[in-house]
């Protein structure tokens, strides 16, 4: 995949770099998806004070606001008529009437973010009006903590600097990669919906560790220490997966012994047909 990716230990705001500081971003749909994302952004270098909250009310917008950190508005109105970044975090079907909705109130200079699956750049850019910047960013919940990633999409008439200034804002995600609208299929299944299928195999390992004999809270201590240990060995060490399993395989040892049942179990199969499931939902998402 040519992609381009923009790491979490970059700096938030380069010597040559946006000015994230004096950015009025507006987040409307501060919820799973939308609340990581403005996390994000204010971990990137956005102000708590111009990053504002836009939900379905006012309490709600209030309640997200303060778990986040961040300003509530008392309008959608009032909020948009600054932003310099709109971030669109409702549900897919809400997505296109929320666009059409607004496309008088998003200043015309400001960058869209949709963050819904299944919505295409070509059906956002209808449904506002001609010549307005959108970007598709497909991000995963682990985001929230600094260790996610982000798929870009970028529409028509997103020029250079707002491709630039949108890589900033997700600086401190994770990793934030360029893909194309064809590749967001592959990335749902590898990296948007992938951290559910990881916490379900996790559950898994601590649930067997239980019955094993382990106290719970020492299980999920052992097994999500391994787990992070694990993914950070092969990120910092580049060492191919298979490498690294061999490297802990004795001959007639435990490891191989478990590896085996794995293998016995159907492990890649199942693996394989999660990843592919959820992007083939993707694809019909996108044709319905």
């Amino acid at each position: 995949m040519n992609a381009t990716a923009s790491s979490a230990d970059s700096a938030p705001a380069a010597a040559n770099g946006p000015d994230l500081g004096a950015l009025q971003v507006v987040v409307i749909g501060a919820g799973n998806m939308g609340g990581p994302v403005a996390r994000t952004m204010l971990d990137a270098g956005v102000r708590p004070d111009r990053l504002r909250i836009a939900n379905t009310s006012p309490e709600s917008s209030r309640r997200a606001a303060e778990a986040l950190g961040a300003a509530a508005a008392e309008s959608r109105g009032d909020a948009l008529a600054e932003a310099d970044v709109v971030v669109l975090g409702v549900k897919p079907y809400q997505i296109l009437d929320l666009a059409a909705e607004l496309r008088e109130q998003i200043p015309a200079d400001a960058v869209v973010i949709s963050l819904a699956a299944g919505i295409t750049l070509a059906q956002l850019e209808e449904a506002l009006p001609e010549g307005r910047a959108v970007v598709r960013a497909m991000p995963n919940t682990p985001i929230s903590v600094g260790e996610g990633a982000v798929g870009l999409m970028r529409g028509s008439a997103v020029t250079d600097e707002q491709h630039r200034l949108v890589h900033a804002l997700f600086s401190r995600a994770g990793v934030a990669v360029d893909i194309t609208e064809e590749q967001v299929h592959a990335f749902i299944g590898a990296a948007g919906s992938l951290s559910a299928f990881v916490f379900a195999i996790i559950e898994a390992m601590t649930d067997e560790a239980v019955r094993l004999g382990l106290k719970r809270d020492l299980a999920s201590t052992l097994i999500q220490q391994t787990v992070r240990g694990a993914a950070t060995m092969l990120s910092e060490n580049g060492i191919h997966p298979a490498v690294a399993k061999n490297g802990v395989s004795s001959p007639g040892g435990t490891t191989v012994e478990g590896l085996a049942a794995l293998e016995r179990a159907g492990m890649r199969a199942g693996v394989a047909a999660a990843m592919s499931a959820a992007a083939q939902k993707s694809r019909e998402m996108t044709q319905d």
